[in-house]
């Protein structure tokens, strides 16, 4: 069956060609918009329920493996001098420098190939920025504004609120620097967490200044000075060295021809008309070997993965189910043409029990397919444990990193009940029945049996970690204590192998499986397959009818919202978390 589609696809793909070359030459310059968060897969569809709740109709945003699939085209296509990125909304915070720094290497890939960039920006913020310092020019008109003004993150401290409403957060933390309860448990920032932050926006902000200062031939001092100074308009940009030129949009064909054809501007068409003209490589995937990228994206829960139509607070939309992730490895370690996995993390923690398990996994299968972690923005706590047992460990220089200690607890909301005039009653068995209520204060012996548990966890945390960084466990002790790095910061402690972008990745897999670096191989995002439950009905009876299916699918939905604060997600239960 491969070798058939592959038969049909080749066929439809020079036909294609043939129908292009008909149309005329392609044009000069393509023009790309680079908008939106840019994460590294592409997603699969959404359910009916999910883009009915977010109203999310339209085509799914762009991923980092489309921008260079289309990358790769213009590469390939003769005739085509180069690319104008239009560079607009850029979703992205400061601790996901991460991506920019991807998307940077996508674009320096493509100047490679010997194809022109020049980046357009209206305005732009650090993040817009960023990128656009990695093309071979920048363009502003003369109305523009240069707004990288630096880095910052802010905390919302809930402590003071929490006393005066009745909550009573309880939490307990392995290691001084392990701050993820602090925002409920402090009214403000302790020196440690002051400590990290300000090592982590340091880390960043030299990554931008030496980035920046490389790509525009600039001084580290004189970069550092214009960010001081910023915001400030297109012409004083241009002066500084930072952009190249002033020009309006519609003046840019005329300005891309100006070295080479004075009297004629350049042809510039956008990528939507021109995508069908361009020629795709023909690929043979029957004899390729393949390159199995499994993710793990989001919170890390026990049971299945999770997508919510609306993010939580401070947890988000989505949901790392430790059976979803585990049936993944298993399908990719099952599948005789995956040679090797890349395993993309993006998780800043969650169970410790879901972590550890995953890390059997991924020392299960890595002695019979090798598995090369590619840590993208975060991969925190028990995103990191996750990574730990990997054949090799990639990150990118502002890969959040670290955070190796525990933190568990809960808010006891009975005071604010008493606060409202109700009366919860508890009846209980058990020393320690009432260890998980939200109603009850942890009593010193469930408050001691909870630091024991927690002790356990951290010292096992720090052996995976010793293990498979090939350490000793006080070398790893010295560096854990829930200190987060920067990914180069981990780089010289010892705590990741390589720096670079999800390509570097794959090419470590492709070396760990013994594939010839010059030969072409399939990267494929494995998804888990759909989880064998028993039927709903038993056999002989009809399964219901599509409207009764379809109101189950909802109720399944509030079940699972239900089931994050069932299982301590919600930092409502003392759920061991990392």
């Amino acid at each position: 069956m491969i070798w058939i589609a592959d038969i049909l696809r080749n066929g439809l793909r020079g036909l294609g060609h043939l129908l292009a070359r008909l149309a005329g030459p392609p044009p000069e310059f393509i023009v790309i918009e680079l908008t939106g968060s840019y994460p590294e897969r592409a997603a699969p569809r959404p359910s009916f329920l999910h883009r009915l709740v977010a109203r999310s109709w339209e085509r799914p945003e762009e991923s980092q493996e489309d921008l260079r699939d289309r990358f790769e085209r213009i590469a390939h296509a003769t005739g085509v001098r180069g690319i104008v990125l239009r560079i607009r909304d850029l979703r992205m915070a400061p601790g996901r420098l991460a991506v920019l720094q991807s998307l940077r290497a996508a674009i320096a890939a493509v100047r490679r190939r010997g194809k022109r960039v020049a980046a357009y920006l209206p305005a732009c913020d650090l993040a817009e920025y960023y990128v656009a310092s990695a093309a071979d020019e920048i363009w502003m008109p003369e109305a523009g504004s240069w707004n990288v003004t630096g880095v910052r993150t802010e905390i919302t401290f809930f402590r003071q609120a929490f006393d005066r409403i009745g909550i009573l957060p309880e939490f307990e933390r392995m290691a001084e620097f392990k701050t993820a309860a602090d925002p409920f448990t402090r009214p403000g920032l302790s020196e440690s967490h002051r400590e990290v932050i300000e090592s982590l926006l340091d880390g960043l902000m030299e990554e931008f200044i030496h980035d920046v200062a490389d790509a525009r031939g600039l001084d580290l001092a004189a970069v550092r000075a214009a960010v001081d100074a910023a915001p400030v308009d297109a012409a004083d940009a241009r002066r500084a060295g930072l952009v190249d030129g002033l020009c309006y949009e519609d003046e840019l064909p005329a300005v891309l021809a100006r070295t080479e054809r004075p009297q004629q501007a350049a042809v510039v068409v956008p990528w939507a008309q021109v995508r069908r003209r361009l020629p795709a490589p023909y690929r043979w995937r029957a004899r390729e070997p393949v390159i199995g990228v499994v993710e793990l994206l989001g919170n890390i829960i026990t049971g299945e993965s999770r997508d919510l139509p609306v993010p939580l607070p401070y947890l988000g939309s989505r949901f790392a189910g430790v059976e979803t992730v585990a049936r993944a490895f298993r399908a990719a370690e099952r599948h005789p043409r995956v040679r090797a996995i890349v395993f993309h993390i993006d998780s800043g923690g969650g169970s410790a029990l879901a972590s550890d398990l995953i890390w059997r996994e991924v020392e299960r299968i890595k002695p019979r397919k090798p598995v090369v972690a590619f840590m993208g923005a975060v991969a925190g706590s028990g995103g990191y444990y996750v990574a730990c047992g990997a054949n090799r460990i990639v990150a990118q220089p502002t890969t959040i990193t670290g955070s190796i200690g525990v933190v568990s607890g809960k808010l006891t909301i009975r005071g604010l009940y008493e606060r409202l005039g109700l009366n919860r009653e508890i009846v209980a068995r058990g020393a320690n029945a009432t260890m998980e209520s939200i109603f009850q204060p942890f009593t010193p012996v469930q408050l001691n049996r909870l630091r024991q548990q927690m002790d356990a966890v951290y010292r096992r945390f720090i052996a995976r970690v010793a293990a498979g960084r090939s350490r000793q466990t006080h070398e790893i002790g010295a560096i854990a204590r829930g200190r987060v790095w920067t990914g180069r910061q981990a780089l010289e402690r010892g705590l990741v192998d390589e720096l670079g972008d999800f390509t570097t990745a794959v090419r470590r897999a492709q070396a760990l499986a013994g594939i010839p670096p010059a030969a072409s191989v399939a990267v494929v995002t494995v998804r888990a397959p759909r989880a064998i439950r028993l039927p709903a009905a038993a056999p002989g009876q009809a399964a219901g009818a599509p409207l009764v299916q379809a109101l189950l699918g909802v109720v399944d939905a509030f079940r699972a919202v239900r089931g994050l604060v069932e299982e301590g997600t919600l930092l409502l239960m003392p759920e061991l978390t990392e």
